[in-house]
């Protein structure tokens, strides 16, 4: 195995910038390879910036092996080891460039550098003529990009220091802005730099921690819609994907999370926004108190994604759709034996209701394997809130489930349109959000 010249594991708070590479016909082969396999590429554009841009020297800590697997590599923490840049996953790289559709000669606006490896996509994608400006808060971060980018032989890309949270006034109007943080709503700044006719494109933490990166395009202006952020227009989806992102950071529009020990000894943990009301001392051990199960009929093929089920249900719950945290060892001892694998959860109170999944006796017309969901409950109240887990799943798989969902962006401050069948109205600390499946 050839090894690029990092210095092996970064520690806390530290980010690696050498960038001695490998044989370049090495890494071009793993980069093929890597691509080839690669589902969420759909357009040649996108194939091409991925096939030419070496994402090796953009982790110059990760080994050849590693810069070229469908894998995030992680490039800084803090100090509890908990991640706070990384270069992101390839599938969900090329997932996020078609839904940003950046063109030729665009101007584009990336918020959060990290490694700088994105900026390089889009560099490509937007050639000579065009021009990227990514914003990143740490100066390390900053030096690291630039470092990466003038190794690549990227010239067209500028990386500055800031908050991303107010954009970067001084180059606006946009044809393209993209977030490569999470966010938990849409500050003011991003929707005041976008260009008529552009596309805003926002991994967006929506209810719990479930998650969706939404692609936003600004339509005619209407009563209920002026200011929305600021900006004239309603601020609708043209198509939205699950993916979940290091949150973004900063006083402005940071999405600060916590963490709600469930045991005693906290080897399975709930986290949850900052902000979002928990009782946390009541759940404290609550996964010792008696075990209530429902099963609920609704079944799934081994392959298919239940990503709008979780949605609805995020959106249907009160506490939203938390995803915990455990070790393999609590399956079959503190958590059933088969917790679905986003080990998606709500709570009440004391209550906790967390999905688990069991292979059904039923199978599909060809003789396939199905999974059902089922509901697990512990805690005071839990029946009651395991019944109303049920009754969501159920609702949605009878009357909403294989359709998708559409989301508008409104100001907190405007009249928002009343929930009712296949629609919810979300809020965040910046912005009022719609999902509408109807």
């Amino acid at each position: 195995m050839i090894v690029s010249g990092g210095r092996g594991p970064i520690a806390s708070g530290v980010m690696n910038h050498d960038t001695l590479a490998p044989p370049a016909a090495s890494a071009a082969v793993l980069r093929d390879a890597l691509v080839d396999q690669l589902t969420t590429v759909r357009t040649p554009a996108v194939e091409a910036a991925m096939r030419a841009v070496p994402r090796h020297l953009f982790v110059p800590g990760a080994s050849l092996a590693d810069a070229y697997i469908n894998a995030p590599v992680h490039i800084k923490h803090q100090a509890d080891g908990t991640s706070i840049s990384c270069a992101s996953q390839p599938s969900v790289v090329a997932q996020m460039l078609e839904q940003l559709q950046a063109r030729p000669a665009d101007r584009v606006l990336e918020l959060g550098a990290g490694s700088g490896y994105n900026a390089a996509l889009l560099a490509t994608l937007v050639g000579d003529d065009g021009h990227v400006t990514t914003v990143e808060m740490d100066g390390d971060l900053v030096t690291g990009a630039r470092a990466h980018l003038a190794a690549a032989g990227i010239r067209n890309v500028e990386v500055v220091p800031g908050d991303g949270a107010f954009g970067h006034a001084s180059g606006a109007p946009y044809d393209r802005i993209v977030a490569t943080v999470g966010a938990h709503g849409v500050p003011r700044a991003w929707l005041d730099q976008l260009a008529p006719g552009g596309r805003l494109l926002v991994p967006l933490r929506l209810a719990g921690s479930v998650c969706r990166s939404v692609a936003f395009e600004r339509s005619e202006r209407s009563e209920q819609s002026e200011g929305a952020g600021g900006a004239e227009g309603r601020w609708r989806s043209v198509g939205s994907a699950m993916n979940t992102f290091v949150p973004l950071r900063g006083e402005t529009a940071g999405d600060p999370r916590r963490v709600v020990p469930l045991t005693a000894d906290g080897s399975v943990r709930l986290p949850v926004g900052a902000g979002q009301p928990v009782d946390a001392e009541a759940l404290s051990d609550v996964l010792a108190a008696p075990r209530t199960v429902a099963w609920t009929g609704v079944c799934y093929r081994a392959m298919e994604s239940p990503e709008w089920m979780e949605l609805w249900l995020a959106c249907a719950l009160p506490s939203g759709l938390n995803r915990m945290l455990f070790p393999l060892a609590a399956k079959g001892g503190l958590l059933a034996d088969d917790p679905y694998p986003s080990s998606s959860a709500a709570f009440d109170g004391g209550a906790l209701a967390y999905l688990a999944r069991r292979l059904s006796e039923r199978t599909t017309e060809d003789g396939g394997k199905l999974w059902e969901f089922g509901v697990v409950g512990h805690g005071p109240g839990a029946e009651s809130l395991v019944d109303r887990v049920v009754e969501a799943m159920r609702a949605w798989d009878r009357d909403w489930r294989g359709r998708e969902a559409g989301f508008e962006l409104l100001p907190l401050d405007a009249a928002a349109p009343e929930p009712g069948p296949g629609r919810f109205v979300l809020d965040t600390p910046l912005n009022r959000m719609v999902v509408d499946w109807s």
